[in-house]
């Protein structure tokens, strides 16, 4: 892979906006350990989280020369269509988000947009499609307050944490918010009474 997939320009243009771990279980322990984290149980294996940690494409093997995309989506492409088939309008559309947020460009895309398009006007549909967007805005909020945190920006982390928690105050997202400027000894207002 070091020579016929890593250095292919889709493969890069593809990677450009996510984050990249990789993890040799010939380098020690800790690295085993991830591995076993994710229930990888031989490699090459590939997996795609979102940023609250949900996996979302789990890839094993090693793909084509020029079919890394389609290696990574083809599954999730599938089960998009199964769903649609089955008119289970909920799942189609967490099928159609992921695929329309995470793999922007590929053929698997422009069918679920055809998709989003067809089918969102159906109640179902329309609520799960906003219902993943919801908790993909969390997740992407909550996930860059802990990357200020760790880069040591506290008054930016603080600020992003306490967004958090005003855009989605009944959320996990938000109570791990809380969790967090606890953490770093900030005060919240208490909520109003009723």
């Amino acid at each position: 892979m070091e020579t016929d997939t890593w250095p292919r320009d889709e493969v890069k243009t593809f990677l450009a906006d996510k984050v990249c771990v990789r993890v040799n279980p010939g380098k020690g322990p800790d690295q085993k350990k991830r591995m076993d984290d994710f229930g990888v149980k031989a490699v090459p294996a590939m997996i795609l989280i979102s940023p609250e940690g949900k996996e979302l494409v789990r890839a094993a093997g090693k793909p084509a020369p020029g079919a890394f995309t389609s290696y990574f989506v083809n599954q999730r492409w599938n089960d998009m269509i199964a769903t649609e088939k089955a008119q289970d309008w909920k799942a189609t559309a967490e099928h159609a988000f992921i695929l329309k947020t995470w793999f922007p460009g590929t053929d698997a895309t422009k069918r679920a947009e055809s998709i989003i398009a067809s089918h969102g006007e159906q109640a179902d549909f329309k609520a799960a499609l906003e219902a993943a967007k919801i908790a993909n805005e969390r997740a992407i909020l909550l996930g860059k307050a802990n990357l200020l945190l760790q880069d040591k920006k506290k008054t930016e982390a603080i600020d992003a944490f306490k967004a958090v928690i005003a855009a989605h105050a009944d959320s996990k997202e938000a109570e791990a918010a809380k969790v967090a400027l606890k953490k770093l000894g900030v005060k919240l207002d208490a909520p109003p009474k009723k």
